[in-house]
């Protein structure tokens, strides 16, 4: 029985023995015996294999990539973000070439240039940032210098930066500071050529001033065009318009029948904030002083005296963000010409059976004398300003009503922020918006000149100013008609 069990232990030993033999033959056939020295390709951390020379495929991959070397108009590309190479010791004999590994990962990734990655940060909450790829450093700087430009002259740049700028002798006006109102921070790297990547100045600075990058618009002038005009039925701004049209420096440049302008829709990325100090001369509207008279019919008017309007000097501190006013501070005035009063005698004389007419004469202005018209009613933005922002005046200074009628609104709401609506008795509505605060309730009947409220920036406001609007046969913002406010006062 023994001898049974001796023997086939002895096979099974000799058969185990063939196995490693089998096995021991197969690894040396696999891996070879001395261990040696390769890299490592990863792609996005999964192995893809060994190569013998990583100086090797990276010339491999310079030297194939022709047409992006022509494209970018660079002297080398490389490897894909993504990709790793690893120095290491290894028994595998299997070695990919620099052809293969290259063929592996062009299908699995874009190659890389070297350039910066230029991030605006937004200075909305939830907004995300902005990102930028650019081949030169040069480029971006060039790009922002002709942005800048395009608000205020490179002139009157150079004699900021140079502390050159002429000094005011009677007015005029200073640059204070100029500055990009966004922080930007700027990488070198290696950027994916399947992202946007800004080569030249030109481009880059169409899309700082667009926000994409589309083919110029442009519109043929007619027969009685003018900048204004052409502005206002594209929905611009005058001020946009000699933005995007350099060529043009003030809205009384003559224009040309068949000439062809552009009316793009600016959409800066970021914000050009200049701050200026200025000395203006300013007229100051007069006042209209009002007598009842008895011997006249209710309604009509008789002017007693002419009024005229006087000249007042003001000393300005002004803060606009591309070429828009958000702020205004009046540092002092002074007058040059006071003006003169009007007396006007209004009848109040009614007869019997007869009607209420409609209100006549002249308006108030809604504001103290001392003021700056910080943006007229038109477009801005692409968007119609309904109204006319009047500045200057000082948080808290009084708002007037510009003529008697009915207050119809009186709220703190919206956009709009504490406002006040009055129903004239001519088909017109007045609305006065960004109030401190109001001092006049719906129903409640206002005379001419009557304080109303007093200035502030509630709302949607980007300083203290009055938004004035005008409307007729209609509420504002509902089924009233926006007018230009400045009608009631030519």
């Amino acid at each position: 029985m023994s001898k049974v069990i001796k023997t086939g232990l002895t096979y099974i030993f000799a058969i185990t023995f063939s196995i490693v033999i089998f096995m021991f033959v197969h690894f040396a056939n696999r891996y070879q015996l001395n261990p040696k020295e390769v890299y490592k390709v990863y792609l996005d951390g999964k192995s893809i294999g060994n190569i013998k020379n990583k100086e090797e495929l990276e010339e491999y991959i310079n030297d194939e990539q022709l047409d992006l070397k022509q494209k970018y108009n660079v002297d080398k590309v490389f490897i894909p973000s993504g990709v790793d190479i690893q120095k290491c010791t290894t028994y595998e004999k299997d070695v990919l070439t620099a052809k293969q590994v290259n063929n592996i990962i062009k299908k699995e990734k874009p190659f890389t240039i070297e350039g910066y990655k230029v991030t605006i940060k937004s200075n909305t909450e939830g907004e995300d940032n902005i990102v930028l790829n650019v081949l030169d450093k040069n480029i971006f700087d060039k790009a922002i210098r002709s942005v800048v430009n395009a608000f205020v002259p490179s002139e009157d740049v150079n004699n900021y930066e140079n502390d050159t700028q002429p000094e005011i002798k009677e007015t005029g006006t200073l640059i204070e500071d100029i500055y990009i109102d966004q922080d930007i921070t700027i990488k070198h790297g290696y950027i994916s050529t399947d992202e946007e990547i800004f080569t030249d100045e030109k481009t880059l600075t169409k899309y700082l001033m667009f926000g994409e990058l589309k083919e110029d618009q442009y519109y043929t002038v007619k027969e009685g065009d003018t900048i204004d005009s052409i502005a206002y039925n594209n929905k611009l701004a005058t001020e946009e318009f000699l933005v995007v049209n350099p060529e043009f420096t003030s809205a009384n440049n003559l224009l040309s029948v068949g000439q062809q302008v552009k009316i793009g829709l600016i959409n800066p990325i970021v914000d050009v904030v200049v701050e200026t100090h200025n000395v203006i001369d300013q007229e100051s509207k007069y006042e209209t002083i009002t007598e009842e008279d008895g011997s006249l019919a209710y309604g009509t008017e008789k002017v007693i005296t002419e009024g005229q309007n006087g000249m007042d000097r003001l000393t300005t501190k002004i803060k606009s963000v591309n070429g828009e006013t958000t702020n205004v501070v009046i540092v002092s005035s002074e007058t040059l010409t006071p003006s003169v009063s009007k007396v006007v005698k209004v009848g109040t004389k009614v007869y019997s059976g007869g009607g209420t007419p409609a209100m006549v004469g002249s308006w108030a202005w809604p504001t103290i004398s001392k003021y700056y018209i910080s943006s007229h009613f038109g477009y801005r933005w692409g968007k119609i300003h309904e109204a006319l922002d009047i500045a200057g005046s000082g948080e808290g200074s009084p708002i007037f009503a510009a003529g008697p009628g009915t207050v119809v609104t009186s709220q703190n709401k919206g956009s709009l922020g504490n406002h006040v609506t009055i129903k004239h008795a001519n088909g017109y509505y007045t609305l006065y918006a960004h109030m401190s605060s109001r001092l006049v309730s719906v129903g409640q009947t206002v005379e001419k000149g009557q304080q109303i409220g007093t200035m502030g920036h509630t709302g949607f406001a980007t300083g203290t100013h009055l938004h004035f609007g005008l409307y007729y046969n209609g509420m504002p913002y509902r089924d009233g008609t926006p007018m230009d406010p400045m009608i009631l006062y030519k």
